[in-house]
């Protein structure tokens, strides 16, 4: 599905329906949110599914409860597949910009904010804007605003691989 479309979904539900603020931090947080969701669940299912039926019927074989059996065997197994499909997710919405201007987080903002419900912008709209502007300081900063963002998704995905196999059991 187009990121736009989530982009509409928060300008109708939270802006006008709930009536949250215009360009607020957690808008764009909630948005970002519910565009991921549907590759973390279909990554969490994925790993899920990969569990072998044998490790169930054996934990349910020794006596676990089924509680049991999924806190102890089913989840420990998936985890680092679960993981994947998150850190995928957050590097999806690392780079959104378009339903972020939809709700309006595009705006120039002096001040810094104070809290979630203050006014900002995102750093892909930053990017943008001052990507645009012909002053040599502005191509310094979109630089290095690129840098930064590259480099936060380069450390989240060498944290998800070092996690991964910090975790990773063998069946």
């Amino acid at each position: 599905m187009p990121s736009i479309v989530f982009g509409l979904l928060g300008l109708a539900v939270f802006l006008n329906f709930m009536n949250l603020p215009r360009s607020a931090p957690v808008v764009g947080g909630m948005v970002l949110s519910l565009m991921t969701l549907p590759t973390v669940i279909i990554s969490a299912r994925a790993a899920l599914k990969s569990v072998p039926p044998s490790i169930r019927e054996a934990a349910l074989g020794l006596g676990a409860s089924r509680l049991q059996m999924v806190a102890h065997h089913v989840l420990p197994l998936a985890f680092p597949g679960i993981l994947t499909g998150t850190i995928i997710g957050m590097a999806q919405a690392l780079g959104e910009t378009a339903p972020l201007l939809m709700i309006g987080m595009v705006a120039f903002i002096v001040d810094v904010p104070g809290g979630f419900t203050d006014p900002s912008t995102v750093m892909p709209v930053q990017i943008y804007l001052w990507s645009d502007s012909p002053e040599r300081a502005f191509v310094e900063k979109t630089a290095a605003a690129t840098a930064i963002l590259i480099g936060f998704l380069v450390l989240m995905n060498a944290l998800a691989v070092v996690l991964r196999k910090k975790i990773e059991r063998k069946w």
